[in-house]
């Protein structure tokens, strides 16, 4: 093998080695990883999803910021999810932090929310999260902030 065939192949060889040790081992949040979905078709399990913060019908005061918290794993490795804020009042969604972690098997996630209001509000805090087999898991909760 000449030496510019043996530097191509060198190049093209790292090159595809650099993109399969990419799948699966990163997490990017507003969808910016652009690594491509791979579907694992035996993985027949939802994932398992916590949210530990905040409680049910649990009350904040306008201007006070907080924490959305929770955790989520999978047997096989997460695809996708998000964790939004509702207004259920109209329906406006007020926030709405995506998530691309593939192949990753346990992620914590934290979303800052301050809200403002003039009169009582009633909001509901929605995660969705899916693994590579398509199995899915949403979970809401209830919240009220007040003036």
């Amino acid at each position: 093998m000449n030496k510019t065939k043996h530097l191509i192949f060198i190049s093209l060889a790292a090159a595809i080695l650099c993109i399969a040790c990419s799948k699966g081992s990163v997490a990017t949040d507003d969808n910016g990883g652009g690594i491509i979905h791979e579907p694992v078709p035996n993985d027949t399990l939802a994932p398992v999803l916590s949210i530990s913060n905040p409680m049910a019908d649990q009350i904040f005061v306008s201007g006070t910021a907080f924490n959305i918290i929770g955790a989520i794993t999978d047997d096989y490795g997460l695809y996708q999810g998000y964790v939004k804020i509702t207004d259920d009042a109209n329906g406006v969604e007020l926030k709405k932090q995506n998530y691309e972690i593939h192949g990753i098997k346990s992620y914590n996630f934290t979303v800052p929310f301050t809200p403002t209001v003039n009169t009582p509000s009633n909001y509901t805090v929605t995660v969705f999260f899916e693994d590579h087999g398509y199995n899915s898991i949403t979970k809401k909760v209830k919240i009220k902030i007040n003036p």
